[in-house]
């Protein structure tokens, strides 16, 4: 499996594009803002046919595109406790844009979800089978995408490298969120490869012996 990463947005949001070596499908965890301009035409020239969209969690620099890759047969998947956030994102329009007043009403267009999982749910694509963690906290619809096949995991915003996700933000939970670290990103072996929702990657071995945020 390929993966290529772009950061995109006002928040320099990670967009993971995987690939398969064995066939031209593609999958797509979160779409920030711009993340069709820059990666819908790649997906085209390439002759890739995009299967699912992942998203981790609702907050709008994780989904602001998602309906731009949304095409027929294409699944999007999401967890149920951040419908509104993904499915009625123009309710949420006054609160980003006093963050950031230029967003336009281009920004704000919601997303079907075609699939909500739950924890332990897991999903077959590219060949291989992704299972579903729920890690609320910084988000109440937080998702992790782990792949043992690949040894790696797609965590969002529940942590970082060296870092957590806040817990500032409307229903963010700083106790929830340690106790879905420490109980289902911890217990994930040390070896896997954490690919976050914002800067670069770390493992779950380093993040239990340095994180100082999230002790085990």
């Amino acid at each position: 499996m390929k993966i290529e990463v772009w950061s995109l947005g006002p928040f320099e949001t990670n967009a993971y594009l995987l690939t398969s070596e064995d066939d031209k499908s593609c999958l797509l965890v979160d779409a920030p803002k711009d993340a069709a301009k820059k990666i819908l035409p790649i997906i085209q020239s390439r002759g890739l046919t995009l299967t699912h969209v992942l998203i981790t969690h609702g907050h709008w620099d994780h989904m602001c595109d998602a309906h731009a890759f949304v095409k027929a047969g294409v699944e999007v998947l999401a967890h149920h406790d951040d419908q509104q956030l993904i499915e009625n994102i123009e309710a949420y329009r006054d609160r980003y844009t006093a963050m950031m007043p230029f967003l336009t009403d281009n920004d704000f267009r919601s997303t079907h979800v075609t699939q909500w999982l739950k924890h332990g749910d897991t999903f077959s694509a590219l060949g291989r089978t992704f299972e579903a963690r729920h890690v609320p906290g910084h988000c109440p619809g937080s998702l992790l995408f782990y792949s043992a096949t690949d040894q790696l995991a797609f965590s969002g915003d529940a942590i970082f490298a060296g870092s957590v996700g806040r817990t500032d933000l409307p229903n963010g939970n700083w106790n929830q969120l340690l106790q879905s670290i420490r109980t289902h990103i911890y217990s994930l072996p040390d070896a896997t490869v954490l690919l976050p929702g914002h800067g670069g990657s770390t493992t779950v071995g380093r993040e239990k012996q340095t994180n100082p945020y999230a002790k085990p």
